[in-house]
């Protein structure tokens, strides 16, 4: 018996890097495909101090944690990129795409947990979801948190399995490392107490059996476990302890994020809108969009945990622990009002551990060969049309407006608007020296900077400037700035570009660098 359990996990293990190297597949091509969201470009400037100085200070009243930016070095060393002016997207988004592959690998540490079939099941779904693919693409906060909180949920269950304190510091780094990343890990705290708690309470109704493992924490081995989250914590948001004040911005950080969670936020939505994108999701001209295939699968495992049938004994008590705290964390993130839709990647995680288990129960239920079969065949299609969805939405249509997981995303367009204006501002006298304003205000005007970045005079302003100006100027079209009518021409307005879905910039140039602009530009061919 023992020599088949180890040869199991010998094939688990391969399987498990199977399915890491078809995540990374889907993953990391094209990575420079999609424009910067404006999130993106405002972590990768403050990436800029931290990589060229050494210098990060936490900010308490906007962005998030340190983790992203110091887990972002390395890839950036081994980039061999000289300097920021030449960081590229591509680059910057390695750190979020190797999250994303570890969730897979990560799982394998629930086997025991979950049992080989749901653990197996789990890594494949979490490879093709296609909400887990997108954002493993972009280069903020959401993938990192998840994936440490798979750390802490398996440190804390394989502490609870052989109460070796090893794992008691492993849950305890994964806790510091969740607080380092993003103000909202709360809430999955949150939701795992009150988890446990409904766990313990069903489990005294429903009875596992003698051989489940039972929970419990030696004091020594919480004490550890707490000391390695704080020292985690504290390492980072002192930005290695040259930033004391760090720790205490951490916590008055929750002043300004209650406001935009109580509904101060332009990012208000209904209980339902993470569910919208998930289960149905279509626009006009657009294909459907769903990942009710997860939903479905949970679902069943979610019933199959509560009454303790087709599961092994070791994984009912893990299984009615991930129910409810699935159930939890997701009536949390659909209560509050402040939305984005990366966040359902906190409530979509454990969804698709639980939909593991719900793949295991059917395959358990279904034990006569035809059913059996059947079963098989139709989870197999269910994840291959995941997996397509996946790589339309992150390659043939990462751009499409009517792809669910986009959101106030950059168009296009914005590459046209800033080669136009480097190509401008090289031929006036004080080349990539030329002074440029850009007029908007600042939730507006981002990802601008990011693009902007190897220019060396650009101001960035709420209202028009006096006169005189600067020759160039890229003003938001809401301001109706009119300089060319002002100016009796001396500044031109030269185009309309759009940064955003139905968001608009004017750029003016000043009429004589214009000229020289346009001479540099090859004539038609009639004019030759």
């Amino acid at each position: 018996m023992p020599q088949r359990a180890a040869s199991w996990d010998r094939w688990l293990v391969f399987l498990l890097l199977t399915v890491a190297a078809g995540a990374l597949a889907l993953r990391l091509p094209q990575l420079d495909r999609r424009p910067m969201h404006n999130d993106e470009a405002v972590n990768a400037v403050l990436l800029q101090g931290l990589w060229e100085r050494g210098v990060y200070h936490y900010n308490p009243d906007e962005y998030h944690g340190p983790s992203l930016h110091y887990a972002s070095l390395p890839f950036l060393w081994l980039s061999g990129t000289p300097d920021f002016d030449h960081l590229s997207e591509r680059t910057l988004r390695w750190v979020t795409v190797a999250a994303g592959v570890a969730l897979v690998l990560g799982v394998g540490l629930l086997r025991g947990a979950l049992g080989t079939t749901a653990t197996l099941a789990a890594a494949i779904l979490l490879a093709l979801s296609p909400a887990m693919v997108f954002y493993s693409r972009y280069f903020i906060h959401e993938m990192l948190l998840v994936l440490f909180t798979l750390l802490l949920l398996a440190g804390a269950w394989r502490y609870v399995e052989t109460r070796k304190p090893g794992w008691a510091a492993v849950a305890g780094a994964g806790l510091g490392l969740m607080h380092a990343t993003k103000e909202t890990f709360v809430i999955t705290l949150a939701a795992m107490g009150l988890a446990v708690a409904a766990t313990l309470a069903w489990n005294r109704w429903r009875p596992l059996s003698q051989n489940s493992t039972k929970p419990g924490w030696n004091p020594r081995h919480l004490a550890l476990a707490l000391t390695m989250a704080a020292a985690v914590s504290l390492t980072l948001f002192t930005s290695f302890f040259t930033h004391l004040r760090g720790p205490l911005d951490s916590v008055l950080t929750y002043l300004p994020w209650l406001q935009r969670a109580g509904g101060h936020s332009p990012h208000i939505h209904p209980w339902y809108a993470y569910f919208e994108r998930l289960l149905w999701f279509q626009s006009a001209r657009g294909p459907v969009w769903t990942e009710a295939w997860i939903a479905v699968l949970a679902l069943i495992g979610f019933g199959a945990a509560l009454i303790g049938r087709g599961l092994p004994n070791s994984s009912i008590g893990f299984a009615r622990f991930l129910a409810f705290h699935t159930v939890l964390i997701t009536a949390a993130y659909s209560a509050i009002p402040y939305k984005t839709p990366w966040c359902l990647l906190n409530f979509w995680m454990p969804a698709i551990l639980l939909a593991g288990v719900g793949t295991a129960a059917l395959l358990a239920w279904a034990h006569r060969r035809p059913l059996a079969w059947t079963v098989g065949l139709i989870w197999i299609a269910g994840s291959v049309h995941l997996g397509w969805q996946a790589w339309q939405g992150s390659h043939s249509l990462t751009n499409h407006r009517g792809n669910p997981y986009i959101y106030a995303q950059t168009v296009p367009n914005i590459l046209e608007l800033s080669d136009r204006v480097k190509a401008i501002a090289a031929v006036g006298p004080d080349g990539m020296e030329t002074s440029i304003r850009v007029v908007a205000a600042e939730s507006e005007y981002w990802p601008l900077p990011w693009y902007l970045r190897q220019l060396r005079n650009v101001g960035w302003l709420d209202t028009l400037p006096e006169e005189p100006y600067p020759p160039i100027l890229v003003v938001g079209a809401g301001l109706k700035a009119a300089l060319d009518e002002k100016t009796q021409k001396r500044w031109l307005s030269v185009g309309y570009y759009e940064l955003r879905p139905r968001e608009f910039f004017e750029l003016f140039v000043e009429f004589e660098l214009w000229k020289r602009f346009v001479a540099t530009l090859p004539r038609p061919k009639d004019d030759e």
